[in-house]
C-alpha cells in the first residue's frame, strides 16, 4: 500500500510517516479480524451438542481468542499516552496531514461515521475487562469479579467493523487486506479456510454426527427426546457428509 500512488490527499512531507502508520494499523486489524473470524466459525459449529469432556480444547480456544481480541482492541483504541499509536490518534494525525482542499470532506466523513458515539459502550466494556479481569487483579477486587462485565462475540465483531469503517475513511480508497486468510477462488470455489477443514474433520468423526448409526437400536427413542433445533442441525451436517437424514 502506498497512498502516494493514489490521489495526493496527504501533504508530501507526511506521506512516508502516513504509510508507516497505516501499515501498522492494517497489520493489527488483520490479526483482530482473523481472530474474530475463527471465533465465529467455532460458534457456528455444533460443538454445543457435544459432551463437555469433548469440547475442552474448543472452549479454551474460544476464551483465549475472546481475551486476545479484548487486549488487541484495547491497545488499538484505548491505550493511554499521547505517544501511543492508536486508531483514533492516527485519525487525528491524518486530519492534520491532509491538504487543505481535503480537510472539510474528511471532517464530513468522520461526522457521518460518529465513531466515538457508536463505540462508547463496547469500548467501556473492553476497558473494564482488560483492566479489571485480565491485566490487573487486586487483593480487594473480588466483589468486582463477581459482577464481571460480559461481552459477546457479536459485540466484538461490531466494534471491529466500526474500527475498519474508520480505518477505511483514513485510507482514501487505497486497497488493503484486513485478514490473514487468502482471498479469492480455487477451481471455481472460494478458498476453504483451515478452520473450516479442522471443524469438518472433528464433526465428521464425532459420536454426535454418527449417533443414529452408533445408537441404532435406541435411536428412535433418543430422537423423540432431541430438540427440533438439534435435529435440524444434525441433519444439516449429515447432509454435508452425504449421510441419510436422522
Amino acid at each position: 500500500m502506498n497512498i502516494s500512488k493514489q490521489k495526493p490527499v496527504i501533504k508530501a512531507e507526511f506521506l512516508e510517516k502516513y504509510n508507516e502508520l497505516h501499515k501498522d494499523i492494517c497489520f493489527r486489524l488483520s490479526h483482530i479480524n482473523t481472530t474474530i473470524t475463527i471465533l465465529e466459525k467455532i460458534l457456528q459449529s455444533p460443538f454445543k451438542y457435544f459432551p463437555q469432556s469433548e469440547t475442552i480444547f474448543w472452549q479454551t480456544v474460544c476464551w483465549n481468542f475472546v481475551w486476545i481480541s479484548v487486549v488487541l482492541i484495547h491497545a488499538i483504541l484505548n491505550d493511554q499516552g499521547s505517544e501511543k499509536h492508536t486508531l483514533p490518534r492516527f485519525k487525528n494525525r491524518v486530519s492534520k496531514w491532509l491538504k487543505d482542499s481535503e480537510k472539510i470532506k474528511f471532517a464530513q466523513i468522520l461526522k457521518k461515521i460518529k465513531f466515538e458515539k457508536a463505540t462508547k459502550n463496547i469500548r467501556n466494556k473492553i476497558f473494564d475487562i482488560r483492566n479489571k479481569e485480565l491485566a490487573h487483579r487486586l487483593f480487594d477486587n473480588y466483589d468486582q469479579l463477581s459482577n464481571a462485565v460480559c461481552i459477546k462475540v457479536s459485540e466484538i465483531r461490531n466494534i471491529y467493523n466500526l474500527m475498519e469503517e474508520l480505518f477505511n475513511a483514513c485510507s482514501f480508497s487505497v486497497e488493503y487486506d484486513t485478514t490473514l486468510y487468502p482471498m479469492g477462488e480455487f477451481a471455481g470455489k472460494p478458498i476453504e479456510k483451515d478452520i473450516d477443514k479442522f471443524i469438518d474433520l472433528v464433526v465428521k468423526n464425532s459420536n454426535w454426527l454418527n449417533k443414529p448409526e452408533i445408537m441404532e437400536e435406541h435411536w428412535s427413542d433418543m430422537r423423540q427426546d432431541t430438540s427440533e433445533e438439534e435435529l435440524r442441525d444434525l441433519n444439516t451436517w449429515r447432509e454435508k457428509f452425504n449421510l441419510p437424514p436422522a
